[in-house]
């Protein structure tokens, strides 16, 4: 990993994709059926694809997708468990690792920020090749997630507003660019350059 000063993350637990728009507006309802896990991504500047036996799920964030929701800052994006534990504690159980639509979920606990993903990523895949992900930025919520989360379709303004000032900062997950190609799978290990 050369002279870079690289602090280990912790371990990817978790891959999925979106199939379509889980969220059509500010206030439509947060379609999580529309959350798939997989077992491998393959991982590109233009976002992120699943296999499938001799084809590919393409995720809506992909630029390729037909319904794209890619804005060129979002190709894929990343959670960690501990954020997870945090809105079960928060809002209950309904709130299962992956259901806020993160592409990968690693396993770390507690809270992690933007500051703790420095200036960016690396993917430690096998047969010693990495994946550099670049550009971290925070996923700020939206209203319709903060909506499922509370439970509520029409929640009053002050709980929506909690709601949505406790799942920003990078609880609700955080983007980021891939510089490169390769493919992730349980296991692997994510690094940041602080």
């Amino acid at each position: 990993m050369g002279a870079a000063r690289w602090h280990e993350l912790g371990a990817v637990v978790r891959l999925q994709v979106e199939l379509d728009r889980i969220k059509e507006n500010e206030s439509s309802r947060y379609r999580d059926e529309l959350i798939r896990p997989v077992e491998r991504l393959h991982v590109a500047p233009a976002g992120v694809l699943a296999p499938v036996g001799e084809a590919f799920v393409v995720d809506v964030h992909h630029a390729t997708h037909p319904h794209s929701r890619s804005n060129g800052t979002n190709h894929l994006s990343i959670g960690f468990t501990g954020h997870y534990e945090a809105m079960q504690a928060r809002f209950g159980a309904h709130l299962a690792v992956g259901i806020a639509g993160e592409s990968v979920i690693v396993e770390r606990a507690g809270r992690t920020s933007l500051a703790d993903l420095g200036t960016e990523l690396l993917f430690e895949l096998p047969g010693g090749r990495s994946l550099i992900v670049a550009r971290p930025a925070v996923m700020h919520p939206c209203a319709p997630f903060t909506r499922f989360c509370l439970r509520e379709s029409q929640p009053p303004a002050k709980r929506l507003k909690s709601g949505l000032q406790f799942l920003d900062e990078g609880t609700r997950g955080f983007k980021v660019m891939p510089a490169g190609e390769g493919e992730l799978t349980a296991g692997v290990r994510l690094y940041a350059r602080l």
